[in-house]
């Protein structure tokens, strides 16, 4: 039984470069930075976050870069104007039925999408977010970023210089 103290902490590095698709893009968690019980999993395959029940403190942040394999080493090249983007968290319902074909197309209001994140840039500047979240059953969330319809050069991952410490997002979920 989990206990009320559990907690995660969830981080998408870069181990490999990954460009961004036109719509939005599940976020592939690849580290954990702090864990505690066993309330909250996370599938370092498919970036399914997957809770207990209960109340959870939920925040985090995601961040997109632009890249071209002639930027300099060791630099982040800023674009001006900047493509625009954000976050957003989403449960995965099985009672509330979303067209797999049309994920590009779900619209913030849907009822799967529990918060969406502060406005950001490819600039490498994050989209935030924070919310609380309360499930009767077992839940299953994913974390998901948008930069716009055509993200050229627009990265989720960018693995330059022989690091992977190049962190894109980060989820923090505590139960309360």
């Amino acid at each position: 039984m989990p206990s009320p103290t559990d907690y995660a902490v969830f981080t998408e590095l870069s181990p490999n470069s990954k460009p961004a698709k036109p719509g939005w893009n599940r976020r592939i968690f690849t580290d954990t930075d702090a864990y505690k019980g066993g309330a909250i999993q996370c599938d370092f395959a498919t970036g399914l976050l997957t809770l207990a029940p209960g109340t959870y403190q939920i925040s985090g942040l995601s961040a997109v870069a632009y890249f071209a394999k002639d930027d300099p080493p060791e630099t982040v090249v800023p674009r001006s104007p900047a493509s625009a983007g954000y976050c957003r968290l989403r449960c995965i319902d099985p009672d509330i039925p979303v067209d797999p074909a049309n994920m590009r197309e779900l619209a913030n209001s849907h009822p799967t999408v529990l918060c969406i994140g502060s406005p950001s840039t490819a600039n490498l500047v994050p989209s935030v977010f924070e919310t609380f979240y309360e499930t009767d059953k077992p839940a299953q969330l994913v974390l998901e970023h948008q930069s716009g319809s055509n993200p050229d050069q627009i990265y989720l991952r960018v693995f330059v210089g022989n690091s992977k410490w190049h962190l894109f997002a980060r989820i923090a979920i505590r139960r309360l």
